[in-house]
């Protein structure tokens, strides 16, 4: 072997050796690190022994002193223990009603919550002449517009089978819980009685007969697949259902929408501040407030403070000795906010009259009536003319900012929490 070969061998010896040094070395330090480690988990480990052990005899000891300290006492002495010895919170209904009902809305697009303001008929919103059927036309709209409530006349009762077909069907096509209505109308038509049974011979005579009707016709409905009816008519009148004064009305209209609501179909009380008809020319009342404090509100603040009716139903009719104007009770402020939710306290939910009818249609358009009624105070619009023209009318407000997305949810909250109560009711249950 060459010098210079020799040189080159020790030059690799002496590198590997240093390598194989500075290998050591790091193994050195991590064995350190770990032996470490170690020693400090077992002392952490024996210190929480330790301490462990020593709170345990001192809870044995205070065991033992507490004992002793009770087996010292007299005997005519005694130690109560307090009821109350947890902190753990109920979830009261009103907690989980919000919770369902802010997540729904907290869900929901504009134009669903603004759809759910409306109570249509079938035609309406299908467009054909008259539904007897709810098909691929009903379950297309519904995708399309979430409306809140589909209101059912007459014509749209055959049979019993084909109604509650109808009804179920409808309702299992809709995003959101519908309210399924029976009119008012439809209530005293004779086709409509025969055919679903409904009992209405026994005469209301007493807040009894009141309920007792009112809770048999519920339940009619509501094995039909109705869940909210237009009535009581809180009429005043020789022609009223209750009687002619207001005491009579008051008492048998609440015990009846009372006996209605237990049955699982909401009432809507009509029509406020009074009953009237629009017919011709005749869409405007004299009374006064006075005549109404004495009369008429008599009968619905005796229904609020019952909370016997979930919705309450305007009148068409102009009242200028009351509103100071002659708006329609339905589009106005004065009546719906300040005597309806102000003096008589009504948190429920505000139903317009028809908005159809010609006491409004002649005044007013379509989305001219509904953006009235929203701004006035009321929750739902009912019937309108054209409800395309109304839905848009609402939209278009929202987007120019006279009307605000918080005013729309503040209707929808009420709406959402009758619709959903029932599931409400099954969680308070199972707890």
């Amino acid at each position: 072997m060459s010098k210079l070969d020799e040189q080159d061998f020790d030059e690799r010896r002496l590198e590997r050796r240093k390598r194989r040094k500075r290998n050591q070395f790091i193994a050195y330090i991590v064995f350190i690190i770990i032996i470490v480690l170690l020693v400090g988990a077992i002392g952490t480990s024996i210190h929480f022994i330790h301490g462990a052990i020593v709170s345990r005899r001192r809870a044995i000891d205070a065991a033992e002193k507490l004992t002793k300290g009770v087996e010292e006492q007299p005997e005519n002495i005694v130690i109560e223990t307090p009821e109350n010895s947890t902190d753990v919170e109920e979830y009261t209904q009103e907690e989980a009603m919000t919770d369902i009902v802010e997540k729904v809305i907290g869900d929901m697009t504009i134009e669903d919550k603004v759809a759910g303001l409306f109570i249509i008929n079938p035609e309406q919103i299908t467009g054909v002449e008259t539904a007897v059927k709810a098909g691929s036309g009903t379950q297309e709209a519904l995708s399309k517009y979430a409306v809140g409530g589909i209101v059912y006349s007459p014509k749209n009762i055959k049979s019993a089978d084909q109604i509650k077909e109808m009804l179920v069907s409808t309702a299992s096509m809709s995003k959101f819980p519908l309210f399924t209505i029976l009119s008012d109308k439809a209530l005293y038509n004779d086709q409509v009685i025969e055919t679903l049974g409904l009992s209405l011979q026994e005469e209301i005579t007493d807040e009894d007969t009141a309920h007792s009707a009112g809770a048999t016709i519920g339940s009619t409905l509501f094995k039909y697949g109705f869940n909210m009816a237009m009535f009581p008519a809180n009429d005043i009148s020789e022609n009223g259902k209750f009687g002619s004064d207001a005491e009579s009305v008051k008492l048998r209209a609440t015990a009846f929408a009372t006996g209605l609501q237990q049955s699982g179909v909401s009432a809507c009380g009509y029509a406020f501040p009074v009953m009237g008809s629009s017919d011709g020319d005749v869409n405007v009342s004299d009374k006064t407030r006075d005549d109404l404090v004495v009369g008429e509100f008599e009968v619905f603040k005796n229904a609020i403070d019952s909370k016997a009716m979930n919705a309450i139903r305007m009148s068409e009719l102009s009242l200028p000795q009351l509103s100071g104007d002659d708006t329609p009770s339905t589009l106005s402020g004065t009546v719906i906010g300040e005597e309806l939710k102000g003096t008589l306290g009504y948190e429920g939910i505000v139903i317009t009259a028809p908005l159809g009818d010609i006491a409004i249609s002649e005044k007013y358009s379509s989305a001219e009536a509904a953006v009235a009624a929203i701004m006035a105070g009321a929750d739902m619009i009912y019937l309108p003319g054209d409800f395309t023209e109304a839905y848009e009318g609402i939209l278009q407000n929202i987007s120019e900012g006279r009307i605000t997305e918080e005013r729309i949810n503040e209707s929808i909250r009420k709406i959402m929490g009758i619709k959903y109560s029932d599931q409400v009711s099954q969680i308070s249950t199972s707890n």
